[in-house]
């Protein structure tokens, strides 16, 4: 029995040791990743600690990620990462698992400029502003989203309203999922009662549609949101955007 547990021990030890030094850019090759509208310019390193410059995800570069092998996770051979990126649109940490048909984030914790999403109309990226996820996770295949949680806020908003003497609570709500999308509903209110909605899906490709709302009936507010594109709709000033990019089949 201890020879056999030894010979067991010595092929597990083994494969991880086969796995550590797999290439990175093989792994992420061969994981599928690619066919969710993920890509990356270049891959350094191996399974056991790499590089990858130049990410993104559908039209969004994200920008360089650094990812650091869980040894364990080999033992299931699905391994799993702690990651962290950066780049000119925002930094973020994770804890990411890779699988043959789904990616697996856990812990994630982030933020975006808002002027450098590049799915935005250049008049809402102009105002600024940074979104933040705290206590994200996701699982991603290659039909989509399959399950979201999180939380995510912004000051978008705010950034613009303070310039007419407002001052906004968080503008905030969960993220979650719907038919293959990311799903996100926001809401704020500020000293004076003027309320804000915003309610969005997004895919990872980037398409999407995203509507915000806003209720006031400060005069110089208004004419700020009109510059930007707002609409009057029912008492509410409007701002609705929509792309259309498919997911790979």
């Amino acid at each position: 029995m201890r020879k056999f547990l030894m010979l067991i021990l010595f092929i597990l030890a083994l494969i991880a040791g086969l796995f550590a030094f797999t290439p990175l850019g093989f792994v992420l090759n061969q994981s599928g990743v690619g066919n969710m509208g993920i890509g990356w310019a270049k891959v350094d390193g191996t399974l056991m600690k790499g590089r990858i410059s130049g990410f993104y995800a559908g039209t969004q570069p994200i920008g360089d990620v650094s990812l650091k092998l869980r040894p364990l996770s080999l033992i299931t051979l699905s391994p799993s990462y702690d990651v962290q990126w950066g780049g000119a649109g925002g930094q973020g940490t994770a804890t990411l698992t890779l699988s043959r048909s789904t990616v697996t984030a856990e812990q994630i914790r982030m933020r975006l400029e808002i002027s450098a999403l590049e799915g935005l109309e250049p008049a809402v990226r102009a105002m600024g502003g940074t979104l933040d996820v705290e206590d994200g996770a996701f699982e991603l295949k290659r039909s989509g989203c399959e399950a979201a949680s999180g939380n995510l806020s912004t000051t978008s908003l705010s950034t613009l309203a303070s310039q007419y003497g407002r001052h906004f609570g968080e503008i905030e709500g969960p993220i979650s999922c719907e038919s293959g999308s990311f799903k996100i509903a926001m809401t704020g209110e500020s000293d004076a009662g003027d309320q804000v909605n915003i309610d969005a899906r997004a895919n990872i490709l980037g398409g999407g549609d995203f509507a915000t709302r806003v209720r006031t009936q400060d005069t110089q507010i208004i004419l700020a949101l009109t510059q930007i594109g707002f609409v009057r709709e029912n008492g509410e000033f409007v701002y609705r955007q929509s792309r259309t990019v498919g997911l790979a089949q």
